[in-house]
């Protein structure tokens, strides 16, 4: 394509634009690099009619992308450098493990239902320690066959609990080399640990991106669903648009964080009074996500029970 348009339209000023997708931002460098100014653009945020949802073809997609490119009206998505990207990878690595690693207990958790083995008392709960491990190794089923299947899911979850181990090390160490300061400074804030510290530089990247809290706000996923026509104004639950590794990770740290920090807690029960507690600790969330926006920027310290 570059030899053609040199070819074609020498001296021109090039311009293309292509949906993400799972390919990546490979092209999107290659094109740039060949002079060709790309940008990489969220499918969803194409101007189209109904009549192109309902006649959708290839053809009538790349015309849609070039009125946009003529119009000035597509925006890119920000596309991470290489180097954060592939840091970004090890971190949400390390978030599918997590997510194999629950499997593997509900899986274990599922067969002991199954044949109606029940769990000792001291080990009815959600820890699961090195005697519950032990415990389990012990359990003994009535043949050969039902013996070896327990036995391929208990090594199973020993696996990936390993893994795990072994990548939250790998994390915090290339996270620590990357940006060590960003990174003790982020752990000052209540409720953030080192593996949500990690997850927060290599998600959002370069802070100062984001003009206002808003932005980031959306790009996190932590602002409602509106719906306004005249002097009818609905507004809904939090939008699905959202960053889904940061947000729960997010809302996670907010539960820590009402326990740790005096201020967020009195905010959190001071809205207590007329929803539930998994609505409000969304506000709070919000809250803390402006916390870290300000670390963030000023590299300063969070002093736990300021307002």
């Amino acid at each position: 394509m570059q030899k053609y348009l040199q070819r074609s339209f020498p001296g021109g000023n090039y311009q293309s634009a292509y949906e993400a997708g799972y390919c990546g931002y490979g092209i999107h460098r290659r094109l740039n690099d060949l002079g060709i100014k790309n940008i990489v653009i969220n499918a969803a945020d194409v101007p189209t009619s109904q009549k192109d949802k309902l006649q959708k073809r290839d053809p009538v997609d790349s015309r849609k992308l070039a009125r946009g490119l003529e119009k000035n009206s597509l925006r890119g998505i920000h596309v991470f450098d290489r180097d954060l990207e592939e840091l970004r990878s090890l971190n949400r690595t390390r978030f599918y493990l997590m997510r194999d690693l629950r499997r593997s207990k509900n899986r274990i958790k599922s067969f002991l239902l199954y044949y109606d083995i029940p769990l000792p008392g001291e080990f009815d709960n959600n820890q699961w320690s090195l005697k519950f491990i032990a415990w389990l190794k012990q359990v003994r089923l009535q043949t050969i066959a039902g013996q070896e299947a327990f036995s391929h899911l208990i090594t199973s979850y020993e696996h990936h609990r390993q893994q795990l181990l072994i990548l939250s090390r790998i994390v915090r160490l290339r996270i620590s080399q990357h940006d060590k300061e960003l990174f003790n400074l982020l752990k000052s804030i209540s409720g953030i640990g080192p593996l949500t510290a990690s997850a927060l530089i290599t998600e959002i990247g370069d802070i100062n991106r984001f003009a206002h809290i808003n932005d980031l706000a959306s790009y996190v996923g932590l602002v409602p669903r509106v719906r306004e026509s005249g002097e009818t104004s609905y507004s809904g639950g939090i939008t699905f648009r959202c960053n889904s590794f940061l947000r729960t990770l997010l809302i996670e740290s907010s539960w820590q964080a009402i326990r740790m920090d005096p201020v967020l807690m009195q905010y959190y029960h001071s809205h207590l009074v007329n929803n539930k507690g998994h609505k409000v600790v969304i506000k709070v969330a919000r809250k803390l996500l402006n916390r870290i926006r300000y670390v963030m920027k000023n590299r300063k310290p969070y002093d736990t029970g300021v307002a």
